[in-house]
Order: structure tokens, then C-alpha cells, then sequence
């Protein structure tokens, strides 16, 4: 555990920044979304781009090669946001939420039916925990009326792309995504995504809402992105997709604190369930992966490149 505890310490920090996302994007003028999405993902590349000129001067740094993992990463990550985004504008945010967070749970499952990764009763009982945790956070309810069906469809879709992006930056997967040049990469990809979404929206954005997207993509896309990103390197997938419920638990408090948002006994049961798992998750050893009944798969072959 020892040799994790940076990369859970990364994990933790990165979603952390994360869940002060909400707080930023209320500044910037409303519709704005898909642009502040750009200015996350273009101005984080930037300042990658700048670390790794830094870096180079320091040591030489391999070229990165293009895969389906790494490509795939890039293409998942806007996706989610946009879906997200849809999900929060035809629905409410805390269904939205909950609903995105399905996506640690399918990494989980697709990582260890198909990576071999497994998991033992431990990690599925912290990682339900954490789950269970953020559905009292978001107290999701059911859908009551068509346009409430099609935020939930959104939902779904998010919970799925960020899924798929976690498991695309998952080790056992070749491509090197998580290397300085393959957030990169996936940044720049990610930008290119956005651009037709932005076009199609159009931008009306005032100085003020310049500085506050400016923060978003120092903050959120550069920092943030990048230590999540390098944490899921070095950790199992769900070993990181315990720790990222811990940002909903982030959210609500940002909320209760600075925006005087009542929070009641169910959400903070939820709060008190997710770090709970969170802070197991970090001491708790793993035991093998078949007292879960889930046998770890053969390692899958290197993915071509694209």
C-alpha cells in the first residue's frame, strides 16, 4: 500500500479540485457549457505543453505512441462532459450526478471481466459503500415525465463515457496514456471533440467569463485532469474509482458552506459512507481476487496502433 499512497494522495487532490467545478462554472454566463468544456481541455494542453518543455530540458522524454487506448481516452472524456452537460440542463443536477457516477462502477466491472484486474469482497463492498454513499448525496429519484426520461438517458450515457475513459487510462491497456505526452494527447484530442459542439452553440462570453474559464482550465483541466489521469496509472481501477466518489462528498459540502444549500441527515449519511470507504480503500490490502469468485482473465494483447 505504501507505494500507492502518492498516487491515491494524487487521486484524491485531482478529484478534489474537480468538485470545485461547480463553483466556476456558475460564474461564467449561462449556455456557455461546451465552451467552457473547450477552454478545460485547450488551455490544460497548453499548460502540458509548457511542463513538458520544461521537463525536456531535464531529461529526455520518450516519443509517445498513438493507440486506440490513448485515442479512445481523448474521444471519451468530452463525451462525458457533453452528456453530462445535457443531462444536467434536461433533468436535475443530483440525478445527473449520481447517474455519471455509475461510471467508476462499469470501469470496475469491465476491468476486472475483461483486464483481469478482479476484485475481492473488500473492494466490492467499499466500492458499493461509496456508491450507496452518493445516491443519498444526490438523493436520485425516478423519472416522473418524458423530458426527465431523456435527462436520464443523458445520464446513462455519461455514466458510460466516463466509464470508458477510465478504463482507457487503465496500465494493463499499451499505449502510454498516462505519461506527460499521452495526457497530451488526450487533451488535444479532447479539444478537437469539442470544437464541432462549440461551433454549433456559438460563443457570447464576456471578459469576466474569460477569466473564470481561464481558471477552469488551469485548475481543472490542467491540474486537476492531470493528476487524476496519473493516478489511474498506478492504481487498479477500482482502487480510483473508490477515491472519486469522494468528489460528490466535496460538492455537497462546497455547497452547504458557500452557497448556503441545506444538506440533510440522508446526504450527510451518504458523505460519512463514502469517506468511509475512501479512507478503507487507502489501508485496506487487497486479498486475491478469487475469494470474489471473479477469477482474474489473461492479460489482453497490445491494442494496435492507430
Amino acid at each position: 500500500m505504501s507505494g500507492k499512497l502518492i498516487w491515491y494522495l494524487a487521486a484524491v487532490a485531482g478529484t478534489g479540485m474537480m468538485a470545485t467545478l461547480g463553483a466556476f462554472v456558475r460564474e461564467v454566463s449561462p449556455g456557455s457549457e461546451f465552451t467552457i468544456a473547450l477552454g478545460r481541455f485547450g488551455i490544460g494542453l497548453i499548460g502540458l505543453l509548457v511542463l513538458r518543455a520544461v521537463l525536456r530540458k531535464r531529461r529526455r522524454e520518450q516519443p509517445v505512441r498513438i493507440t486506440r487506448a490513448l485515442v479512445g481516452s481523448g474521444i471519451f472524456l468530452p463525451l462525458f462532459v457533453v452528456a453530462y452537460f445535457k443531462a444536467v440542463v434536461s433533468g436535475t443536477m443530483a440525478n445527473a450526478a449520481f447517474l455519471l457516477y455509475l461510471g467508476p462502477l462499469i470501469a470496475s466491472f469491465l476491468a476486472a471481466i475483461w483486464l483481469g484486474e478482479g476484485f475481492n469482497r473488500t473492494s466490492g463492498l467499499l466500492l458499493g459503500s461509496a456508491l450507496l454513499g452518493t445516491l443519498f448525496i444526490t438523493e436520485f429519484r425516478l423519472p416522473q415525465n418524458s423530458d426527465q426520461a431523456e435527462s436520464v438517458i443523458f445520464g446513462l450515457l455519461s455514466g458510460l463515457f466516463y466509464g470508458l475513459f477510465l478504463l482507457m487510462n487503465n496500465p494493463r491497456l499499451e499505449g502510454d496514456t498516462n505519461s506527460f505526452a499521452g495526457i497530451s494527447v488526450q487533451f488535444l484530442v479532447a479539444s478537437l471533440v469539442m470544437l464541432p459542439f462549440v461551433g454549433a452553440a456559438g460563443v457570447n462570453l464576456t471578459g469576466s467569463d474569460l477569466l473564470w474559464i481561464a481558471g477552469i482550465g488551469v485548475i481543472h483541466g490542467f491540474a486537476a485532469l492531470t493528476l487524476v489521469i496519473s493516478a489511474l496509472g498506478h492504481l487498479k481501477t477500482i482502487e480510483y474509482g473508490t477515491i472519486a466518489y469522494g468528489e460528490p462528498v466535496m460538492a455537497a459540502l462546497i455547497g452547504g458552506v458557500f452557497y448556503h444549500e441545506a444538506i440533510s441527515l440522508l446526504q450527510l449519511i451518504g458523505c460519512l459512507l463514502v469517506l468511509i470507504a475512501g479512507i478503507a480503500r487507502v489501508f485496506v490490502s487487497d486479498s486475491p481476487a478469487a475469494a470474489s469468485g471473479i477469477a482474474p482473465q489473461p492479460e489482453p494483447g497490445p491494442l494496435p496502433e492507430s
